[in-house]
C-alpha cells in the first residue's frame, strides 16, 4: 500500500494536484513500516503542504521528519538530512524567521555536500537563499540561488523544477527589490531591479509552458506579469494576467487568484491613467473595492499594501488630497498589521516547535520506563526551558516602543552588550548612532502632540526602511532614537547615518501638516569594539551634543578609543 499511494501521489504532484497528492502521502504514511519510507512521506507532505497555504501544518510534518531522519544509520544518512532541514528551512522563511531558516538551511547544505549529491546541494542553496531574502539580504540570496541554478543546469541534469525554481526566485528576489525601491521612490534603483528580473521572469515564463504543472506555470507567469506591469506592456501582462486567474481559479490556487486580480486592478489603473483623470479615477475605485473585500475574498495584508499604495500615488498625483491622506492613513495601518501579523505568525511558529518537543518528550518519557528518574530529570529541564521561553516572550513584550514599534531603551540596553560582545569575538568593527529630532519641542508647541507624534512613526519608518534587519534601531528617549551597526566600518557608518540624514531632511512633511520641517542631528561613534557598551555610547552622545551646537541638521563623528 505504501508505495502504490506515494506513486499516487507523485504523479498528483507532478499535476499540480497537490490536496490530492497529501491526502494520499497521508495514507502512504500509514502504511510506512519503516523509517526511510516514514521519513520519505513526511519530507513530501512537508514539500506539498506551504503551496496549499497550510504553514502550520507543513512545520508539524518538517519537524517531524528532521528529528526521524536522526534515526536513519547508513551511508545515506547525510541525503535524508539535506531533503528534511531544505523543506525545515523553507517552511521557517515563511514563517518570516530568517536566523531559524539560514541556520535549518546551512545544515542541509553541509549534509548535502558530504553526500556528493549535486541536485540535493542545489536545492538546499535556493532554499537558502529564500533564508536571506526575508532578511532583506537580496545580494546574497541571489548569489546562491545562481549557484544552485548553475549547478542544476550542469550536474542535476532532469531537475526541471529545480530550474524553474531557481528562475522564479531570481525574478521574484529582483521584483521584490524594484517594489522597494518604488515605494522610496528611488527610480534608479528601479529600473536596475526591473532590468536584473528580465531575464529570468521571461525565461521562467518560456520553460515552464513544457512543463504539464499548472502549479509552476502560475507562478512563472505572475512573475512575468510583475515585471510587465513594471516595463508598461500592459496590454500583454493583462492577457497572461487573465489566463493565470483562470488556471488558478480551476485548479483551486486561491492565493494566486488573489494575486492575478490584485495584478489585474494595477495593470488596469495604468492602462486608464492614458484615458484621462476620469478613466483613472474610475481605475483607483476598483482598486479600492479590491482593498475592501472580506473574507473568504479578503487580499492578503502585502497585497493590501501594494494596492493602497497606487492608490495613495494615484491621488496625490490627481490633486486630491483628502482621499489621499486616506490611503496614507490606511497605509500606514496595513504596514503595522503587517508587522504584528509577522510577529503572531513567528509565535505561532514557536509555538508549534514547542508542542512538537513536547510531544517527543512525552514519546521519550514512555519508551524510557525503566529510567525513570533520569526522565524526571530530563522533565524538569525541559519545563525549565519552556518557562524560559514564556519569560524570553514576556521579556519581548517588554522591549517594544508601543508608538512606533521599534525596540525601546530596555532591549537598547539588553542588545547593546551582546552586539558589542559579538563584534569583539568576531573581530569586527562596531558603529553607534544617537539620532535626536531637532526642536521637537517646537513641533510639538507649534502644531500639537497628535502631529507629535505622527513625527515620531514616520522617522521610525523612514529608519527601519533604510537599515538591516540585523541592525538594531530603538527609541531610547521622547525623540531620541539608537542606531548599532556591526561589521560596518567608520567610514561607511557615516555614509549610512548621512543617507538617515538626508531620507528624513528630504521627506515630505508638508503631507502631514502643512509648514512642517523635520530635520535631525546624529552624533556617531564607531571603530574598534571597545570593553564596555558606556564607551560607545557617551562619545555619541558628545558628538550629538557638538552636532547641536554647529547648527542641527549634521552629522558629527567621534572615533571608538
Amino acid at each position: 500500500m505504501f508505495q502504490r499511494e506515494l506513486a499516487r501521489a507523485l504523479h498528483l504532484s507532478r499535476r499540480g494536484a497537490y490536496r490530492d497528492a497529501t491526502d494520499a502521502l497521508e495514507l502512504s504514511l500509514v502504511a510506512a513500516d519503516t523509517v526511510r519510507d516514514r521519513a520519505r512521506a513526511l519530507i513530501l507532505i512537508a514539500h506539498n503542504l506551504p503551496r496549499q497555504g497550510d504553514l502550520q501544518a507543513a512545520l508539524r510534518r518538517a519537524s517531524e521528519a528532521a528529528a526521524l531522519v536522526r534515526l536513519i544509520d547508513g551511508p545515506d544518512q547525510d541525503a535524508w538530512t539535506a531533503d528534511a532541514l531544505t523543506e525545515l528551512c523553507y517552511i521557517y522563511a515563511q514563517f518570516q524567521m530568517g536566523r531559524d531558516a539560514a541556520q535549518a538551511g546551512l545544515q542541509a547544505l553541509r549534509a548535502a555536500r558530504r553526500a556528493a549529491d549535486p541536485a540535493r546541494e542545489a536545492w538546499a542553496l535556493n532554499r537558502l537563499a529564500v533564508s536571506f531574502s526575508v532578511s532583506d539580504q537580496v545580494e546574497q540570496a541571489c548569489q546562491h540561488t545562481l549557484q544552485a541554478l548553475e549547478i542544476a543546469q550542469e550536474q542535476a541534469a532532469g531537475e526541471r523544477e529545480l530550474v524553474l525554481s531557481c528562475l522564479n526566485n531570481l525574478a521574484h528576489f529582483w521584483l521584490q527589490a524594484h517594489a522597494e525601491a518604488i515605494r522610496d521612490e528611488d527610480r534608479a534603483a528601479a529600473a536596475e531591479a526591473l532590468a536584473q528580473a528580465e531575464p529570468y521572469a521571461v525565461r521562467a515564463a518560456e520553460l515552464v509552458r513544457e512543463e504539464g504543472n499548472p502549479f509552476l506555470i502560475v507562478v512563472s507567469l505572475s512573475n512575468l506579469v510583475e515585471w510587465q506591469l513594471g516595463t508598461g506592456a500592459i496590454d500583454d501582462a493583462l492577457v497572461i494576467a487573465e489566463e493565470y486567474e483562470r488556471l488558478a481559479h480551476r485548479h483551486g490556487y486561491a492565493g494566486m487568484v488573489l494575486q492575478a486580480r490584485a495584478q489585474r486592478g494595477l495593470l488596469q489603473l495604468k492602462r486608464d491613467d492614458a484615458a484621462g483623470a476620469q478613466g483613472a479615477l474610475h481605475a483607483l475605485e476598483t482598486l479600492q473595492a479590491l482593498t475592501r473585500q472580506q473574507a473568504p475574498h479578503q487580499l492578503p495584508v502585502r497585497l493590501r499594501r501594494q494596492l493602497t499604495l497606487a492608490i495613495y500615488r494615484g491621488y496625490k498625483l490627481r490633486g486630491d488630497p483628502a482621499r489621499a491622506l486616506e490611503a496614507h492613513e490606511q497605509l500606514s495601518a496595513l504596514e503595522r498589521q503587517s508587522a504584528r501579523n509577522a510577529m503572531a505568525l513567528q509565535t505561532e511558529a514557536m509555538l508549534i516547535r514547542q508542542e512538537f518537543e513536547q510531544a517527543q518528550a512525552r514519546a521519550a518519557h514512555a519508551l524510557q520506563d525503566a529510567q525513570r528518574e533520569r526522565e524526571r530529570a530530563d522533565l524538569a529541564e525541559q519545563e525549565q526551558q519552556r518557562l524560559r521561553r514564556e519569560a524570553a516572550e514576556l521579556g519581548r513584550m517588554a522591549h517594544e516602543d508601543a508608538l512606533t514599534g521599534l525596540n525601546n531603551r530596555r532591549h537598547a540596553e539588553f542588545a547593546l552588550p551582546l552586539l558589542l560582545e559579538r563584534s569583539r569575538q568576531e573581530r569586527r568593527p562596531i558603529a553607534l548612532g544617537l539620532l535626536d529630532i531637532d526642536h521637537f519641542k517646537q513641533v510639538n508647541d507649534a502644531f500639537g502632540h497628535g502631529i507629535g507624534d505622527q513625527v515620531l512613526q514616520k522617522v521610525a519608518q523612514i529608519l527601519r526602511r533604510q537599515l538591516r534587519s540585523a541592525d538594531l534601531l530603538a527609541r531610547v528617549g521622547g525623540e531620541e532614537f539608537m542606531l548599532v551597526f556591526v561589521g560596518v566600518e567608520p567610514a561607511r557608518a557615516q555614509d549610512i547615518c548621512e543617507r538617515l540624514r538626508a531620507a528624513i531632511a528630504n521627506h515630505s512633511w508638508g503631507e502631514v501638516m502643512r509648514g512642517l520641517r523635520v530635520t535631525v542631528s546624529i552624533g556617531l561613534c564607531a571603530g574598534e569594539p571597545p570593553a564596555k557598551p558606556a564607551l560607545l555610547v557617551e562619545p555619541a552622545d558628545q558628538a550629538l551634543y557638538a552636532a547641536k551646537n554647529d547648527g542641527r541638521n549634521r552629522i558629527q563623528f567621534k572615533a571608538a578609543e
